[in-house]
Order: C-alpha cells, then structure tokens, then sequence
C-alpha cells in the first residue's frame, strides 16, 4: 500500500511540473540574429514595412572615428541584412522618433558639421528633408508627445563638450518651427535617453559638464516633463549614475531601461530596469546580451537590441532581440 500511495504522489507531483508554464521554468532569454554588416553605434532605428532600420550611425577603424551615411536594413523574416540606401550625408547623435510608418530625425552630426534639418524616412528607405531648423544639436535625448518631438541638452558642436546645455526644445512635425521650454532641472545635459508616455516625457540620466575638472560627470538624476501642465517634476533616483542609457517604451505604464556608461572604474553596463510611470520604480529585469550603449527598437511583441558602443574606440556589430512581455514584472 505505502508503494501505492508513493507512486500516487510521484504522479502528481510529475502533473504539476508539467502544468508550470515555461517562463516560469525557463527565464527570458535574448536571441542572437545576424550581425550588423559593420559595427555601429549613434545611429537611428526604426521598424518600417516590416524591417528594421539602421541609418548613420558611427564606427571605428582602427584609431578613427568615422561617420557613416549608409541605411541597412534587417529581414526578420531571413534573418539577412542589406544596404538599403544612403542619408545625404553622415549623420550620427540626432534625435529620432517613429510615427506609424515613418521615422523622423533631427539634428545630429557628421563630425564637422552640426546639423540643423529635420528628416523622413518611409518604407521608400528614401530620406526626404521637411525643414531646416533655427538651431542644431547632437548629443541631445529626445522623445515625441503627439506631432512635436522635445529634444533636451547637448551641445551645438560635437566636439565642444564645455558647451552642452539645459536646453529644452519642442520641434513642431508640421512645420519644423522650435520652440524653446521651461530649461531642464539640471544645470546642463548630454548623452540621456528619453522616451514618452501617458503625456509625459522621461529623461533618464546623461552626464553634465565640470569646468573644474575639465570633464564630464554622470547624472543620478531622472526627471519628467508633463506636456499639459508644461512643467518639470523629479523622479527618483535611477539605481545607479551613468551616461548613454537607452530607453524605449514598451506599453502605456513601462519604459525598459538599460545599458550605458557607468563610470570610468565599472565602464559599459549591461544592467536593465522596467521604469513603471504610476508607481515610479525601476525593478531589475533580464539584463542586456551584452555591455554598452546599444540601440533599442521595438517591433510588434519584438525588442531588437542593436550594436552600439561596448568599449571605448569601438563598435559592436551584435544584434538580438527578445520578446518584450517577458520582461514585464509579475502582475501583483
């Protein structure tokens, strides 16, 4: 009888491990797609007519910078990537959004040359110009609330760190017309991220200028900018300094964030949080494939997680991407 009842419970016992879903079993896991047909970080993406877009972007050549104007795009779908078209020239740091099936970008630079235009990108992959702007900027972060695009911070030279600013600018869509805001909370600002959500935009990080030390100095700091209310609020602390994070939105509550700079002992980080905007709390998720200041995309259930800078005077051809549900927070 005791063989019974121990073979009952066997069985049961094998039923429930059987009926455990498999994220419970197994935890998210990024996979490895074909690489970037040349290492590449500072580019802008997007998903357009089911492909995904890298456009400029920067790349090292031994102990040179150079600034890339080509387009590649990446099939899901075969797993290839082809060039795809070029930009009218290099182009690397811009601010970029995606509207439906159109990414726009504005400002950057081609190293000599601050940028002062804002740009379309269709399916077409044929960049066509909208404007020129009152003023350009690279190193700025930069998210969109309906049909403006804010870009906050960065320096109008890419090669003058000493004049990054506070600067918070709103980039009519229709027309190209700026508009200058309330200057963010922090004394100046380059290399954050943003995204936008419920109304709100959300700078996260980025670093500030130390005339003292003659460099620049990570930001703890995170602040939001409500549209509506046209003011600035703090947000908690992130988990850690550092500069070159990158955020994308995932739904309407959760931005993931991750990667970037930390500092000159720790370096490239390939740590990731989900940022819930009600709750105003980071909580650890699956951590990035890889360290660095990486390019994020989204598309469908799809998070592509593309190259970027992993060390210093290099670029990572990686690509990968994961299922962006997973790395939600359990429901409470």
């Amino acid at each position: 009888m005791r063989a019974v009842n121990l073979s009952l419970r066997f069985v049961a016992l094998l039923g429930a491990l059987l009926r455990v879903p498999l994220s419970a079993a197994t935890p998210p896991a990024w996979e490895r797609l074909a690489p970037l047909p040349v290492g590449n970080g500072g580019f802008v993406g997007a998903a357009l007519g089911g492909e995904i877009i890298v456009a400029g972007g920067t790349t090292w050549q031994g102990d040179t910078k150079r600034w890339l104007a080509q387009i590649w795009a990446y099939s899901p779908a075969r797993n290839t990537w082809r060039e795809a078209g070029r930009l009218p020239a290099p182009l690397a740091y811009a601010v970029s959004t995606q509207v439906g099936e159109t990414l726009w970008f504005a400002g950057g630079s081609s190293r000599e040359t601050t940028h002062r235009t804002l740009w379309t990108m269709d399916a077409s992959r044929t960049p066509q110009l909208v404007s020129r702007l009152e003023r350009g900027f690279v190193y700025a972060a930069g998210a969109r609330v309906g049909l403006t695009l804010y870009a906050v911070g960065g320096t109008d030279d890419q090669g003058r760190l000493d004049r990054i600013t506070n600067q918070f600018l709103a980039i009519d869509l229709k027309s190209g017309a700026i508009t200058r805001l309330a200057d963010y909370p922090e004394a100046s600002l380059t290399t954050a991220t943003a995204a936008a959500s419920g109304g709100e935009i959300f700078v996260f990080g980025g670093a500030r200028w130390d005339a003292a030390k003659g460099t620049v100095v990570n930001h703890t700091t995170a602040h939001a900018y409500a549209v509506g209310e046209q003011r600035w609020s703090s947000l908690p602390a992130l988990p850690h300094p550092g500069r070159g994070y990158t955020a994308v939105t995932l739904d309407d509550r959760h931005i993931f964030l991750a990667g970037g700079y930390r500092s000159d002992v720790v370096e490239f980080t390939a740590d990731a949080y989900i940022f819930d905007r009600e709750r105003k709390t980071y909580t650890p998720t699956t951590a990035l494939p890889y360290a660095g200041m990486v390019g994020l995309v989204t598309d469908g259930p799809w998070l592509y997680c593309l190259g970027g800078e992993d060390r210093k005077k290099h670029r990572t051809d990686a690509v990968y991407r994961i299922r962006w549900a997973s790395l939600l927070p359990a429901p409470r």
